[in-house]
C-alpha cells in the first residue's frame, strides 16, 4: 500500500471516530459545536487532497471496495449528525418558548398586592 493511501485510510478513520465520538456526546453538557464542525471540515479537506495524489487506477478493487464503504459510512454519520443537530436545536427553540412564558408569568404578577 503507498504512503498516500495509507495517510488516506488513517485521516478517514480519524474522520469516523471523530464523528462517532460527537454522536455520543450529550449536549444538555457543554459541548464546543463551532470546534467540532471545523476541526472536522479541515480533515475532510485533507482527505480530499490526499485523495487527489493518490493513483487510483493502481490501487487493488478490494482496496477501492473498502474505501468507498468506508466514505459511505462517514455520509451516514454524517445524516445521523445532522439529524441529532435538528433534534437539539428543536430542544434549545421549546427551552426559549418555555423562559419567554415564565418571564411573561412572572411580568403578570403584582407583588404590590401581596401583605
Amino acid at each position: 500500500m503507498s504512503h498516500m493511501l495509507s495517510l488516506f485510510d488513517e485521516f478517514v478513520m480519524k474522520a469516523i471516530t471523530m464523528t462517532e465520538n460527537f454522536l455520543h456526546s450529550d449536549f444538555s453538557a457543554e459541548i464546543n459545536l463551532e470546534a467540532f464542525t471545523s476541526n472536522r471540515e479541515r480533515l475532510l479537506m485533507v482527505i480530499d487532497q490526499i485523495s487527489k495524489q493518490i493513483d487510483w487506477v493502481s490501487v487493488p478493487d478490494l482496496t477501492k471496495s473498502e474505501m468507498n464503504r468506508r466514505i459511505e459510512y462517514i455520509k451516514k454519520l454524517d445524516e445521523k449528525v445532522v439529524v441529532k443537530l435538528q433534534e437539539y436545536q428543536q430542544e434549545v427553540k421549546q427551552e426559549i418558548e418555555r423562559t419567554v412564558r415564565q418571564k411573561d408569568n412572572i411580568k403578570g404578577y403584582n407583588l404590590n398586592d401581596v401583605k
